[in-house]
């Protein structure tokens, strides 16, 4: 019996996606997690870098709510530091039925403790399609430990997609068989190039592990109908 095709797309998305994440967290996360989050039980929470634990060595009173709520969440000290990060992601090209699964590696650094740039290699992977390249972007976000941002972006790299054409009364394969069950259309090979906005959430795990979420949206130079969503995770390892 044949496996439909939109299962067996399914399933290599979830082993290519699987595969990243496994190798986010247990290759690269694994190492810098094996601690708890600093500030479990405390809310000095950054004591570990020089400039933090200069500001806040007498620390707020137990009585000082307002104090503690701000050396639990400052995390100006930031500034100038730069590190590798490594994002395991999840997308499809414009009204494909096929996800990929994507990984990103690259170097990122504040300018400000409000203000990042980075540059990274992206690839991303299915059982038919893929594309690759490399980006550059930079995000905004508030100078706290737990920080909402928002940035811009710009992917250059080749792709190959495909999708689903069953009902489009062309032989795609030309096999003779016109919408035959399971007929895929090639819808672009060659250059692609992106530009995105994009949100997310940052939270620090201590004071040089980063965690964080992100949602892209790519406008593609394939047209409308090639534009995309990008999910992914991401962990930073950043110094001074």
């Amino acid at each position: 019996m044949r496996i439909p095709f939109f299962y067996r797309r399914y399933c290599a998305c979830l082993s290519v996606f699987g595969g990243a994440l496994f190798f986010l967290v247990f290759g690269f996360a694994r190492p810098v997690l094996a601690q708890l989050p600093s500030g479990v039980t405390k809310s000095r929470w950054a004591m570990e870098d020089p400039d933090y634990a200069l500001k806040y060595a007498d620390g707020a009173e137990k009585t000082d709510i307002p104090g503690k709520i701000k050396q639990a969440a400052d995390a100006r000290f930031l500034k100038e530091s730069s590190g590798l990060y490594f994002s395991g992601g999840l997308t499809a090209i414009g009204e494909s039925s096929n996800p990929l699964g994507s990984l990103e590696f690259g170097y990122t650094g504040y300018w400000k403790s409000f203000f990042t740039n980075r540059v990274g290699l992206i690839a991303a992977i299915n059982e038919d399609d893929y594309f690759m390249g490399g980006e550059v972007g930079m995000r905004f976000q508030t100078p706290t430990r737990l920080a909402p941002f928002v940035g811009l972006g710009l992917f250059a790299g080749v792709s190959s997609v495909t999708e689903e054409a069953a009902d489009d009364h062309i032989d795609n394969d030309e096999d003779g068989s016109v919408d035959e069950f399971g007929e895929e259309e090639e819808s672009f090979d060659g250059a692609l190039m992106a530009v995105y906005p994009e949100t997310g959430l940052h939270f620090w795990w201590t004071p040089r592990v980063r965690l964080s979420g992100f949602g892209r949206y790519l406008v593609t130079t394939e047209g409308r109908d090639a534009d995309s969503w990008y999910y992914g995770v991401t962990i930073a390892v950043l110094s001074k």
